[in-house]
């Protein structure tokens, strides 16, 4: 396997076309369709689907994008990790929050802290307790009453950032479909992977009631709300996603919005950061960015 591959596939999925693709990657379109090709083998999964003019990307694709964009950051990371000479702090991350509301927090922190570097780890609830223990200096994370962090045996701070909410939407195409919900219909839904932390936080609130009240039928699960996001839009199912996420698709009305049918899920926002030097500065200035 090589990192091009995991490349073109992300361009692929941004430009949903192989002759785009190939213009941006600066090669063919033949060689750029045998390194589609090769990641398929390598994967053993079907990334696209040739048998339609033009070519149609596949869920399973999809489904890959916010792990492979994890990943191809990681390599990145790891190459600059060697001539990174400044101080520097590094964050955990819940893989949404990563996405909506970290690039945000850290363009405030470096109008305050220019001399400084930073680099985020996403990762999902599960771990991210391991690697605040490890190597990060600061963990932005979701907690719920159902599951929390409890940092209190160790020399850490907590800082409150607020409130987001898991709402279930669907795509405008797919409202149009099903139309106005009534008890006993059957709705699809796009469910977070079982035992992940939303999935729980959701199972605790909200989703008991649905499965009452309507006949549910999983369409596909994901560890990962981008993944979901994506499937959403493409007419797959209705799913429950953080509002910080998807405010602009709300606006224009791309996505739809089923949270007086279906209920909702709150969530708290909230840093963790050590009692150590710099780490402490930087939670200082997230704190004063944070009050009102």
């Amino acid at each position: 396997m090589e990192l091009k591959w995991l490349e073109d596939l992300l361009v692929l999925l941004e430009e949903k076309s192989i002759s785009r693709a190939a213009q941006r990657r600066h090669v063919t379109q033949p060689a750029y369709s045998r390194r589609i090709r090769q990641l398929e083998q390598w994967l053993g999964v079907e990334l696209v689907d040739r048998s339609t003019k033009p070519i149609k990307i596949r869920n399973s694709a999809v489904a890959l994008e916010e792990g492979v964009r994890d990943l191809v950051n990681r390599f990145y990371a790891l190459r600059n990790s060697v001539h990174e000479t400044r101080e520097r702090v590094t964050f955990a991350a819940q893989h949404t929050l990563a996405i909506s509301r970290f690039p945000a927090l850290i363009r405030g922190v470096k109008e305050h802290l220019p001399e400084s570097s930073y680099r985020v780890v996403p990762a999902n609830y599960e771990e991210c307790e391991a690697l605040f223990y490890s190597e990060a200096d600061l963990l932005l994370c979701y907690q719920s009453s159902q599951r929390h962090f409890d940092f209190s045996h160790k020399a850490v701070r907590k800082l409150d950032l607020g409130k987001d909410r898991l709402i279930p939407v669907a795509s405008a195409e797919l409202a149009r479909q099903l139309g106005a919900l009534a008890p006993g219909m059957t709705i699809p839904l796009l469910m977070y992977q079982q035992g992940g932390f939303l999935a729980e936080a959701l199972a605790g609130s909200c989703l008991p009631d649905v499965i009452r009240e309507y006949r549910v039928e999983t369409i596909c699960e994901s560890a990962f709300s981008a993944s979901l996001k994506e499937m959403v839009l493409a007419d797959m199912g209705i799913a429950w996603l953080a509002t910080e996420i998807i405010s602009q698709e709300l606006v224009d009305g791309r996505l739809v919005s089923f949270e007086s049918e279906l209920g909702e899920t709150e969530l708290n926002i909230t840093l963790y950061y050590r009692d150590e030097a710099f780490a402490t500065r930087v939670g200082e200035v997230i704190a004063e960015m944070s009050r009102p």
